[in-house]
């Protein structure tokens, strides 16, 4: 048996010609809505005790007990740059467990 040449081992894909094919009209786009659309629905009652915060105090005083789960960050900035925006490089997050 004759060994393999590597050009005979080798086939060159076909390349297929891609034509683009012919635009269709495109159709009107409705967006309007039926008049009775917003019928089945019923409105929300309101909130009767609105002593219970709905989302945590986000600027408040930080609650002093640590937990096991801690988590920090800073973004890392180009200070030469005057646009503090166009500064930012990137950022650093930092978790720490405790046991």
């Amino acid at each position: 048996p004759k060994p393999a040449t590597a050009a005979q081992g080798k086939s060159k894909p076909a390349v297929a010609a891609h034509e683009p094919e012919p635009a269709e009209p495109k159709a009107p786009l409705d967006l309007s809505l039926h008049t009775n659309v917003f019928d089945p629905l019923q409105p929300v009652a309101p909130l009767s005790d609105l002593s219970i915060p709905i989302l945590p105090p986000m600027f408040g005083d930080k609650d002093k007990t640590e937990g096991p789960f801690q988590l920090n960050g800073k973004l890392i900035t180009n200070e030469r740059d005057d646009d503090y925006w166009q500064s930012v490089e990137g950022a650093q997050l930092q978790f720490e467990f405790k046991q």
